[in-house]
């Protein structure tokens, strides 16, 4: 079975952790994944990352509604990509299929009305 490798995602760009850990799918005892173990410097760096976004970049500009068209578009984005994820959650958590995709569909349906 071949297993997927994830990286952290921070300040723009997909970055190599120091190092990783195996997710293991519950219903096989099987390795599906290899995850980024974050360390308190790569935390650090995404707080940062994440705090001068909101409060000097393209987002701290936009007004409500820019911001709110962009969330109904993430809506939009979790809803295409819902089996995707759903099987992925399934697979880290060992929930049934079915559960996962609701709670995909509640996420997507959340950002699209709410965001």
């Amino acid at each position: 079975m071949s297993s997927t490798a994830f990286s952290n995602y921070i300040d723009g760009q997909f970055v190599e952790a120091a190092s990783t850990f195996d997710s293991v799918d519950p219903s096989t005892g099987l390795r599906w994944a290899k995850m980024p173990a974050a360390s308190v410097a790569d935390t650090d760096r995404a707080v940062e990352a994440a705090h001068r976004a909101l409060r000097s970049g393209p987002w701290a500009a936009m007004t409500a509604t820019m911001r709110g068209k962009l969330l109904v578009k993430l809506g939009d984005l979790v809803a295409a990509n819902a089996g995707r994820l759903a099987e992925m959650e399934t697979r880290d958590t060992g929930k049934i299929i079915r559960e996962t995709r609701a709670q995909i569909a509640y996420v997507g349906d959340y950002y699209r009305y709410y965001g």
